[in-house]
């Protein structure tokens, strides 16, 4: 008698602590946010046949657009100007060649977030489109260069648009209010190529990779 007594009221205690937290929830409403962002990019591509290369650096900046279609999920569509490229490895220190790729990039992504006080962990993903606005070398020590390496440095961009996969982790921290500053990583994988991917091609993959880090700032409207 007494351990079925100590049950039901463990059972009533369990049960109204669970209805007390899901009272304190906050109610939610769909809204839109907006803001903007920049950071730095390291990138290479990837050539196949392979070519030797150190990290390419570069800088990203733009502007996001956010909705909050429910409780821990919000789409995002963003508006960047980056940054690529690739930077190739020579042994003898006066040889040296890079190209950077300056690009407008559009990525359509998935905004899943934890938490609901000041601080949210989030993860974004999800698919880009791009075009390459220019693009522009500089090298130094050709004498020490292949003919191999010389060709492909004539070679220019042949596929100004792009697309691919992206996305990654962030942090998510209250200023006051409607405010937040956002830390966030970034991972993209490019699916297109800049030279023609025919097999008479002499380079049948170039497919370029970023990853960076950017500081953003949102405000919800």
């Amino acid at each position: 008698m007494i351990r079925t007594l100590c049950y039901s009221l463990l059972a009533l205690g369990l049960a109204a602590t669970t209805a007390s937290a899901q009272e304190a929830k906050p109610p939610f409403h769909q809204s839109l946010a907006v803001g903007v962002h920049g950071g730095m990019l390291m990138s290479r591509v990837n050539f196949v046949p392979s070519v030797s290369q150190r990290l390419h650096s570069g800088l990203m900046g733009g502007v996001l657009l956010r909705y909050n279609v429910e409780r821990g999920a919000s789409l995002q569509l963003e508006a960047n100007y980056v940054q690529g490229g690739w930077q190739e490895k020579y042994d003898a220190a006066t040889t040296s060649y890079s190209r950077t790729l300056s690009a407008l990039e559009v990525p359509l992504l998935t905004h899943l977030y934890l938490g609901q006080g000041s601080a949210k962990f989030y993860l974004n993903a999800g698919p880009f489109v791009g075009y390459i606005l220019s693009e522009a070398s500089t090298s130094s020590g050709e004498d020490a260069m292949s003919d191999q390496d010389k060709a492909r440095h004539a070679l220019p961009v042949a596929n100004r648009f792009f697309w691919g996969l992206g996305g990654g982790p962030g942090l998510s921290l209250q200023l006051g209010g409607r405010h937040r500053i956002e830390l966030e990583g970034r991972l993209v994988y490019g699916l297109g190529n800049i030279w023609s991917s025919a097999r008479t091609s002499p380079y049948p993959q170039s497919s370029e990779l970023r990853f960076g880090a950017r500081l953003g700032y949102v405000i919800q409207l």
